[in-house]
């Protein structure tokens, strides 16, 4: 399971920059020029099965994305059908058909609803846990972790028929509290995004709008989700973050 690169999108879509200003939102035609792209370098996609079971062999990668919207949907299945790729997706239990209020800058984007949950298990990919209605579970309350944990893990394995076995956290954020709460709550493994904590705490590489061919290549090189987590903590690192950005350029 260590060996496997974790990507992470948080979402699949066209969309302006006015419309989507924190570059969430990946088109989903360079979506398929990056998994095929991966393809064609000899990257093996993972299920969450094989990723589970250590079978993860050079070059695997596990493709995640966040947050359920139904612009995943409509648009990045259909990539991942056509190059029939797995993927590994997190809903939120609680904002199934509604929309994205935790982002003020953008809180009407619509998302997938329990119609669509079983389309996407139907399809084959992994649906699992984002939590209950995307709350901070760093330094929360008990209350907050139940609902985010233990009762939105219920309520997807009543909709999809079986129990969820990963959990991202919103936000990127976990302490040592929430990573107990989860393992309590019978989660296999969760993913963060760069802070690193054992196995309900793993670091995914996050991609974004505005990453190019180049940038994409780079942060699916070995060491880049090392260098990129020390390089938040230590600046001296960032000139090392670059070069590797440079030598990916020229591959």
């Amino acid at each position: 399971m260590g060996g496997a690169l974790v990507l992470m999108y948080h979402a699949i879509g066209s969309r302006s920059t006015q419309r989507d200003p924190n570059n969430l939102f990946v088109p989903p035609g360079r979506l398929h020029r990056q998994l095929g792209m991966l393809l064609e370098r000899g990257w093996r996609p993972l299920t969450l099965d094989a990723y589970l079971r250590g079978d993860v062999p050079r070059r695997s990668v596990l493709l995640t994305f966040d947050d359920g919207y139904q612009s995943f949907l409509e648009e990045g299945l259909p990539v991942l059908r056509e190059l029939e790729v797995p993927a590994t997706v997190f809903v939120l239990s609680g904002l199934l058909g509604g929309r994205s209020r935790w982002m003020a800058d953008m809180p009407d984007e619509l998302l997938v609803d329990a119609d669509g949950v079983r389309e996407m298990v139907g399809a084959g990919l992994d649906v699992e846990s984002h939590g209950w209605d995307h709350s901070h579970l760093a330094g929360t309350d008990t209350e907050t972790l139940i609902r985010n944990l233990t009762d939105a893990a219920r309520a997807l394995a009543e909709l999809t028929g079986r129990r969820p076995r990963a959990f991202a956290y919103p936000y990127g954020e976990h302490d040592g509290t929430a990573r107990a709460a989860v393992a309590e709550a019978g989660f296999d493994v969760a993913f963060s995004i760069y802070e690193k904590a054992g196995r309900f705490a793993v670091p995914r590489v996050d991609v974004n709008a505005v990453d190019t061919d180049t940038t994409f290549r780079m942060k699916t090189r070995p060491g880049y989700s090392t260098l990129r987590r020390m390089s938040g903590r230590v600046p001296g690192l960032r000139p090392a973050l670059h070069s590797l950005v440079g030598r990916a350029s020229r591959t």
